[in-house]
């Protein structure tokens, strides 16, 4: 899902005292082409290594000052991480820490090939459970914490979460019970990944004209959505059901839309609905998760804005309501 970095002192003092042009070039190269280009790993850090001008001088300043200026718009504020901890740190010292993986000059010059695949299987941007169940060593529990582990990178650099999902109103109105039973189960699992997030939001649809053809009443279903979304009272979330136009088109993908700092961090599309949890609370569905592309999750919040925000809800209300 989401990945993150680092780089120390060390890093680059090495590439500023050591190393000749064609091999800083090469790992000039490396971090431009691949690391900062991969659209679900993140550099985080405060600002002191690319503003140190210290780092960048002698006869590989200006290629030092090409990877802090680089380096410069990739960041993203680590201050604003609940948990600091990034998974690969570009240092020649082995980090004592297990859970993460150090990367040093020499690795990069020697092993450039080897390295960018292993960091390719390392940083995956979807995860498909079909797949996972081939293992016979995953039985449902591991699975389950597989899929606890992998959402865990998507509320970790975010400070505010949408969920998405334009049919749950309709599942409500006229779903099985096991079925809705299955949703519940997904939110329970999914409020237990939010303590950290400071902001929750939910958007529902409704299609035109599809509460008189089931002939269901507005104040009904309202009911419904305030006793389904009710385990997150304490966040105080408001709750937004759009109704047909173009406000359902844009809503019409199931996803979790995740911000940090105001800015966009990642959009995540679960395919055939947020009910990744079966009626067994023991039990995954089969819903692949997929991280969209930049280009993708830019038009689409390009859209949210016009289509959504400034749209009229049909049902609103706040979850800090719910009695």
């Amino acid at each position: 899902m989401i990945y993150s970095f680092n780089i120390k002192d060390d890093f680059l003092k090495d590439l500023r005292d050591n190393l000749e042009f064609p091999d800083l070039k090469y790992i000039v190269n490396f971090f431009e082409e691949f690391i900062l280009e991969k659209e679900n790993l993140y550099y985080f850090d405060n600002r002191n290594l690319i503003s140190n001008s210290e780092l960048s001088t002698g006869i590989n300043r200006l290629l030092i000052l090409q990877l802090q200026e680089s380096l410069e718009k990739k960041i993203k504020p680590i201050n604003k991480l609940k948990n600091a901890e990034v998974d690969f740190i570009f240092s020649n010292k082995i980090s004592k820490n297990a859970r993460q993986r150090s990367i040093s000059v020499r690795e990069i010059i020697d092993n450039r090939t080897k390295l960018t695949i292993e960091l390719k299987k390392l940083t995956p941007t979807k995860w498909n459970p079909s797949r996972l169940k081939d293992s016979k060593h995953l039985n449902n529990q591991n699975l389950q914490n597989n899929l606890r582990n992998t959402l865990k990178r998507v509320f970790k650099y975010a400070d505010k979460i949408y969920f998405v999902d334009a049919f749950l109103p309709s599942h409500l109105m006229g779903g099985k019970e096991y079925f809705i039973k299955g949703f519940k189960n997904s939110f329970i699992f999914f409020e237990s990944l939010c303590h950290d997030i400071k902001e929750v939001e939910f958007y529902n649809g409704l299609k035109k004209d599809e509460l008189t053809k089931k002939n269901f009443k507005k104040e009904k279903l309202e009911e419904k959505l305030k006793d389904f979304y009710k385990i997150f009272k304490k966040f105080k979330a408001p709750v937004k059901v759009k109704c047909g136009g173009e406000a359902y088109k844009t809503i019409y993908h199931r996803m979790l839309i995740s911000f940090l700092d105001e800015q966009n961090i990642g959009i995540f599309e679960i395919d055939r609905g947020l009910n990744i949890i079966g009626a067994d609370p023991n039990t995954t569905e089969d819903r692949v998760i997929e991280k969209k592309d930049n280009d993708w999750c830019s038009n689409l919040m390009e859209k949210w804005l016009i289509n959504v925000d400034k749209s009229p809800n049909y049902i609103e209300f706040n979850t800090s309501e719910i009695i």
